[in-house]
C-alpha cells in the first residue's frame, strides 16, 4: 500500500509492528520505525529488523525523546512519509495522548493506529458521512473508501461501508409552535434524506466493486458516534476507516470532527484519513498550522 512508512513503536509491540509492516508495506518500500529513548530493547529490534525486512522492506530504526515525539512527528516526520502507523498492544483501546492527538489534528497523510496481530481476513467498516457544505468531504469519502478496498484486497478482507443519518431539527419541526409543518412534511423529508443517503452509498460502494472487493452497506439512523459504535460491535470489525476534516478553534466548537470522536476508545485498528488538500486551513502555511496544532493540543 506504501512505498514509504514511519512506525511508531516500542519494544513491548514487536509482533504488532512487524504484522502492521507486512501489511502495509509495499515490497521494497521503506519503513522508518521511531522508538521511545530509554526503552530500546537491542535482541529484539533485531529480531523486529529480520522479521520486516525478510520481503524485501529495508527498515531503519531510531529513537525519540517522548516529551518531544508529538513535535517530531508533526513537523519532521509525517509531511515526509506516505503514511504513519502508531502501534498500540493487542487489544488496548485508542488513548488520545500527545502523540495521538498531534496526528489528529495535524498529520497530511493517513495516520494508522494499529491493532492487531492477525492480517487474515479482517472485517473493514467505513465510516463515511456526505457534507453538502463543504466539497472537499467527496473526495474524503471515496479516499477512505479506496483506502478499506486497498486493505480488503490485500488482506482477504470485506468491507462495511456505514452512515448514520438524521434530520436535523426534527424535534423542533414537530413540536416547535411557531413552525407549521404537518406530520406528512417532516416524513417526505426523512424519506427524502433517506433516499438521497442510498444513492450515495450506494455509489461508494460500486467502487469497492469495480474493484472486486465483498462490500456491504449500512443505513442506520441516528448520530454516527452513536450508530458506528453499535455496527462495529455488531459485525466484530477489526478495522475501522473514518476521515476527518480536520477542523480546529471556532470550526471545530460549530461542526466537530466526528471521526476523532469515533476514533477514541476503539480496541482495533484505526485508519485516520485526511483531506485530499491538507493545507487548505485558515491563515498560514502549513509549518505554522502544524506548529499551531501541536501548541494546542
Amino acid at each position: 500500500m506504501y512505498a514509504d512508512l514511519a512506525v511508531f513503536s516500542d519494544t513491548d509491540t514487536v509482533t504488532e509492528t512487524v504484522a502492521a509492516i507486512r501489511l502495509l508495506c509495499l515490497p521494497r518500500g521503506r519503513v522508518r520505525i521511531f522508538v521511545p529513548e530509554g526503552s530500546r530493547d537491542i535482541d529484539r529490534e533485531r529480531f523486529l529488523l529480520a522479521e520486516s525486512a525478510g520481503n524485501g522492506v529495508h527498515v531503519s530504526l531510531a529513537s525519540l525523546d517522548p516529551a518531544t515525539v508529538g513535535y517530531q512527528a508533526a513537523t519532521r516526520i509525517a509531511p515526509s512519509c506516505q503514511a504513519i502507523s502508531v502501534i498500540r498492544p493487542d487489544g488496548a483501546p485508542l488513548g488520545l495522548g500527545v502523540l495521538e492527538r498531534t496526528l489528529l489534528k495535524c498529520s497530511p497523510v493517513p495516520v494508522w493506529f494499529w491493532n492487531s496481530r492477525s492480517t487474515a481476513e479482517l472485517g473493514i467498516v467505513v465510516a463515511g458521512d456526505p457534507d453538502p457544505q463543504d466539497a472537499r468531504r467527496d473526495g474524503l469519502n471515496q479516499d477512505a473508501v479506496d483506502l478499506a478496498a486497498d486493505l480488503a484486497l490485500r488482506a482477504r478482507g470485506t468491507v462495511v461501508i456505514a452512515n448514520g443519518w438524521q434530520l436535523d431539527g426534527e424535534h423542533d419541526l414537530r413540536f416547535s409552535p411557531f413552525l407549521r409543518v404537518t406530520e406528512q412534511e417532516v416524513e417526505t423529508l426523512r424519506e427524502d434524506i433517506q433516499t438521497a443517503r442510498a444513492r450515495w452509498i450506494g455509489d461508494l460502494a460500486a467502487r469497492c466493486r469495480a474493484r472486486g472487493v465483498a462490500v456491504q452497506t449500512e443505513l442506520r439512523e441516528g448520530p454516527a458516534d452513536r450508530v458506528i459504535p453499535v455496527l462495529l460491535a455488531e459485525s466484530k470489525a477489526s478495522v475501522l476507516v473514518v476521515g476527518t476534516m480536520k477542523r480546529r478553534g471556532f470550526a471545530a466548537l460549530v461542526r466537530p470532527n466526528t471521526g476523532v470522536r469515533l476514533a477514541s476508545g476503539f480496541s482495533g485498528t484505526i485508519a485516520v484519513v485526511p483531506p485530499r488538500d491538507s493545507a487548505i486551513e485558515t491563515g498560514g502555511g502549513r509549518l505554522s498550522r502544524i506548529a499551531a496544532g501541536v501548541a494546542f493540543a
